[in-house]
């Protein structure tokens, strides 16, 4: 018999929905058919059907993925037809608002929509520019654009907001008439609403803006008050799980009421169940997300196990918890939290023993401070086996891995959880009527303590190797080789001596590889075309390094810029630089200058220029204003131009020698002074005409793939190479020495 049946299930269940959402639903069809004629030949076989084990994973996983493949054509194929729609709604609000680079945003369950044939009840994300005077279940009867979640393979905004039950997003029409309504009759979750509310009130009142923002979310799970930098470095040092609730955090709260209850001598049984409750509440508090529901209910299977005298089994428990989950919404996969939540209490549960026991092998001569040594070795084991189970989700989800990850989590992680008490216990007292001056106390020390974790992940972020991109070959390769070589040594049977040797050799060889490639790519330059529909998103970088030649393009598609800006570790530039104010050119301009915060803004001096991107570049960096051109010399071998014509703007560039063309907005060829239209490279977005006029190798359109299409008549005539955007990914030219270039398509 299997030992833990309900590990194998639950674990299997949830690695299927993982694979399903890299893959087609035609190709999830033919992987169902597959697993079930697996499941069919290990039947027939009898030493494999004597084990069981095998049949059950099959079967497991041929039962999610049809779970998968109903819900996508219950739940996703009918909501299709409502893609770039307008259309008149009418729903409740059902949860807090918020507020996100300018723009409020409410989550709506609906009641009725004005179109045929389409479903009515939905929870929608509805965006608009201005707070609106609606509270939580609140009724609003108005007319939005609907359009579905940028779809890509794996993990991305169509996946993280399926895992929400959140199908389809809409922007409000502002201008049209809209009506709201209260709702006298609250759901008892509404009352969970306004606590959470009320924290969050409280904080905010208490704290400074950017302390506020860490405490909520490391209480709550909002992240949208903390700004991009902490974000990043936190990111970049491996401790980015301490922003969002999870079963740390469960597990914390837990042990943190089981402790009050003791120390009041509440019976052993009753502290279980009044636990079990406040987790229930805490739960809801954070909106019940896939994460804190895994650790909600992992532990509340365990107390109720040692109420009935029965020794639950925390892996099986584990499983059940994940099995429950993914049931109830098999695209709960998509949830990154949820993933590294379940991946990294595994590794604890699994290895957290054996790696403390190595650990110690290195301690075994310090005949002091046994306790405090016992208690860092079990904190370090606990962290190691968190990081390497966590490793492929991480590599996955955020493009790069941490070196300093263990001295992070360290340094961080019991403060943090101090930090979170500290919080709550304030955010409570604030509403005590004559006791509520001993709040500030309270808060004033979560405030040092988010002061002292600031501190720490801006020192270790700003470490040359502190994180490494894994979006290049070889870190792949070393992980790879590191985890074959670490589990060869555990098969050869001498597992403690060798793990450790393993462990030690897979370590350096990453670190001399980073280290071998960061030297020979330091002369490289790349510049990156984005796939960002209509126009131009363009940046040069070298190194850590990077400049934005433009960026611009379709309205929902900013997402393209930070993915890839992470992806080369990038966190600030160098600068900005604005040929003209076209969506094709600048929609981005302001989102990335709040977000990268330019050393300089360079911007036509143009009545057409944006107040807000002209305010925000005066606040955040140096802006540099020029009225017919501007010249710029960065790192040694590039060189930039930008140009302002009464009928023409464009940006000259010359990178190692080789000369680049970039019109965003478009444009004519006609228009531009010859010593401009010989170029190697011509980069254009929007309706750029006279291709043939332009004396270069290679043009690179940068539009959706129906403009794209459109064009392509006119400048296949051209007799140049053409390569496109066209939603098939980012265009990338690697300049080398002299005139070498190599180019590649990155999705």
């Amino acid at each position: 018999m299997i030992k833990r049946p309900m590990a194998v299930i639950g674990f299997s269940y949830l690695a299927a929905l993982v694979a399903a959402t890299y893959f087609s639903i035609e190709i999830i069809i033919g992987f169902y058919i597959g697993t079930l004629i697996l499941f069919l030949l290990s039947l027939l076989i009898k030493n494999v059907r004597d084990k069981v084990i095998l049949p059950l994973a099959f079967l497991t996983i041929a039962a999610a993925l049809l779970s998968y493949i109903s819900f996508t054509y219950i739940k996703i194929e009918p909501i299709n037809d409502l893609d770039n729609r307008d259309v008149n709604i009418s729903g409740r609000v059902c949860d807090l608002p918020y507020e996100n680079y300018g723009r409020y945003y409410y989550i709506i369950e609906t009641d009725k929509i004005d179109a045929y044939e389409v479903p009515q009840k939905l929870k929608i994300r509805m965006s608009c520019s201005k707070a609106l005077d609606l509270d939580v279940y609140d009724r609003i009867d108005c007319r939005v654009h609907m359009f579905m979640p940028k779809d890509k393979s794996g993990f991305s905004p169509k996946t993280y907001y399926e895992s929400k039950g959140i199908y389809i997003l809409s922007y409000l029409y502002e201008y049209d008439n809209y009506s709201i309504k209260e709702e006298p009759d609250k759901p008892i979750y509404y009352y969970f609403l306004k606590v959470r509310k009320a924290i969050i009130e409280a904080l905010r009142t208490m704290l400074p803006e950017e302390q506020a923002g860490v405490a909520i979310g490391v209480l709550l799970g909002d992240k949208y008050l903390i700004s991009d930098d902490i974000q990043n470095n936190f990111r970049d040092i491996g401790i980015a799980h301490i922003l969002a609730v999870s079963g740390l955090h469960v597990s914390f709260i837990a042990a943190f009421i089981l402790l009050i209850l003791r120390n009041l001598r509440i019976p052993a049984n009753l502290r279980y169940v009044i636990t079990c409750v406040g987790i229930f509440c805490f739960m809801a508090l954070t909106g019940f997300s896939p994460s804190v529901r895994r650790a909600g209910i992992m532990l509340i299977i365990l107390y109720l196990g040692v109420l009935i005298n029965n020794r639950a089994d925390s892996i099986n428990s584990l499983g059940i918890a994940t099995l429950i989950i993914s049931i109830i919404n098999p695209f709960s996969a998509g949830d990154i939290g949820f993933l590294l939540s379940v991946t990294s209490t595994l590794g604890i549960l699994l290895f957290t023993d054996k790696t403390k026991n190595v650990i110690k092998m290195f301690t075994k001569k310090i005949n002091c401070c046994n306790d405090l040594i016992y208690n860092i070795c079990e904190l370090i084991s606990m962290t190691i086996c968190a990081m390497v189970t966590t490793l492929p989700i991480t590599m996955l989800s955020f493009g790069k891995i941490s070196l300093v990850g263990v001295i992070a989590n360290l340094l961080c992680v019991f403060p943090t959880m101090l930090m979170m008490v500290f919080s709550f216990i304030s955010a409570i007292l604030y509403y005590c009527g004559p006791i509520a001056f001993l709040a500030m106390p309270f808060a004033l020390v979560a405030g040092i303590i988010i002061n002292y974790l600031t501190f720490c992940a801006g020192v270790l972020a700003s470490f040359a190797f502190a994180a490494i991109p894994t979006s290049q070959g070889f870190v792949s390769f070393c992980l790879s080789g590191a985890a074959i070589l670490i589990a060869y040594s555990l098969f050869l049977g001498q597992k403690y001596e060798l793990v450790r040797i393993a462990s030690i050799l897979s370590f350096i060889v990453l670190l001399v590889g980073t280290m071998s490639y960061q030297i020979f790519m330091s002369g490289s330059t790349e510049l990156a075309v984005l796939d960002t529909g209509n126009g131009c998103s363009v940046f040069v970088s070298k190194g850590d390094h990077a400049i934005a030649v433009s960026c611009g393009g379709d309205k929902f598609k900013f997402s393209e810029i930070p993915y890839y800006l992470s992806s080369k570790n990038i966190d600030r530039l160098d600068y900005m630089i604005l040929s003209d104010f076209s969506n094709e050119a600048s929609y981005y301009a302001q989102s990335v200058i709040e977000q990268y915060n330019p050393y300089y803004t360079v911007l036509p001096n143009s009545k057409n220029i944006d107040d807000k991107i002209s305010r925000t570049a005066a606040d955040s960096s140096n802006a540099v204003y020029f009225n017919e051109s501007a010249n710029l010399e960065l790192w040694g071998n590039v060189k930039a131009k930008a140009v302002r014509m009464d009928n023409q703007s464009f940006i000259y560039l010359t990178i190692n020698d080789v000369n680049l063309l970039l019109c965003p907005s478009g444009g004519n060829a006609l228009y531009l002074p010859n010593e401009y239209r010989d170029c190697d490279i011509l980069i254009a977005g929007g309706d750029f005409k006279n291709y043939d006029y332009i004396n270069s190798s290679y043009i690179v359109l940068s539009n959706n793939f129906d403009s794209t299409m459109e064009l392509l008549d006119s400048v296949a005539k051209s007799d140049k190479l053409i390569i496109a955007t066209a939603g098939d990914g980012n265009v990338i030219f690697d300049f080398k020495k002299d005139k070498n270039i190599c180019i590649k398509r990155v999705v």
